[in-house]
């Protein structure tokens, strides 16, 4: 796969890094890693961009803010260099704005005029932005797996011990102690995870909390209600992480979009959260999708 390894610096300041491959075509594709993810460790991002390089599509998969679980960023400050410390497990959700912005930028500059957000498991961070930004230079989404880590926790802790926790939190951000790591029971899906990662997509309230499958009727689904743009959203049927089903997951998505320009929802038979073996399966969904929609 040939490309350029790429580098922005975001409204904050800080230095983030990933792969483009410039087709000089006027359209785009920019994937996102999940939480603690990278831009390069899933073989389907390789497969995807390999693909679409061959159809003159130009793909970019980037770092955003919450790479790796705890990182080591570069931050430019007052014309200095400093490192500054994040990762997955300390990120504040509401940041990927920043993040997404400036990778949108990195686009335009190159040319892009048409760009398809894609996000992999943490992809409520494409829907926040779009439902808040409102990007024109963005055409479409694309969720793969998007997760539901709010209702992980519902099922692991049980009603009571889960509204316990939910409440302690918002006790420990108002008190300024964001950083502070939770104990092991409490990170399902990052090996570290402090109370401000969890406040942002662990709760009932969060921000990021945007899919939770365990209720239809939670006001968290008015975002992905609210939003037009068209939406293509993948799962695997063998996703461990997905509470309560895929499927049920896969008509929830469907049933929600209400909004959508149009919605295609594909559940594939035996794929796992990250698509392993599948990854050919899925890379076709996705490039049959833009054809047929762009």
């Amino acid at each position: 796969m040939k490309g350029e390894l790429v580098r922005i610096t975001t409204k904050d300041g800080l230095e983030l890094v990933g792969f483009f491959i410039d087709k000089k075509s006027d359209i785009a594709v920019l994937h996102f890693h999940g939480t603690s993810g990278d831009f390069y460790t899933h073989k389907f991002v390789e497969v995807e961009g390999e693909k679409l390089a061959k159809e003159n599509i130009s793909f970019l998969t980037a770092n955003n803010r919450g790479h790796d679980v705890y990182a080591d960023i570069r931050k430019h400050k007052n014309g200095k260099v400093e490192w500054t410390q994040i990762g997955g497990g300390f990120e504040k959700f509401e940041d990927c704005l920043l993040d997404i912005d400036a990778w949108i930028d990195f686009l335009i500059k190159r040319g892009i005029k048409k760009i398809i957000l894609q996000g992999h498991s943490l992809s409520q961070k494409i829907l926040y932005y779009q439902y808040v930004k409102k990007n024109p230079n963005v055409i479409g989404q694309i969720h793969l797996s998007p997760q539901n880590d709010d209702g992980l926790m519902y099922y692991a802790l049980g009603e009571k011990k889960y509204q316990e926790i939910n409440k302690k939190i918002k006790q420990i951000i108002k008190e300024g102690r964001g950083n502070e790591v939770l104990p092991k029971e409490y990170s399902p899906v990052s090996y570290v995870t402090s109370a401000q990662m969890y406040h942002g997509y662990l709760t009932d309230y969060g921000a990021g909390t945007l899919t939770p499958y365990h209720n239809p009727q939670s006001k968290n689904w008015q975002v992905l209600e609210k939003t037009t743009d068209p939406l293509l959203v993948i799962f695997g049927s063998k996703d461990a992480y997905m509470k309560p089903s895929s499927e049920t997951a896969a008509k929830l998505m469907k049933e929600k979009a209400k909004s959508a320009k149009s919605v295609m929802v594909k559940l594939i038979k035996g794929a796992t959260h990250s698509y392993l073996c599948y990854e050919k399966e899925l890379v076709e969904i996705i490039f049959d999708w833009i054809k047929n929609i762009f």
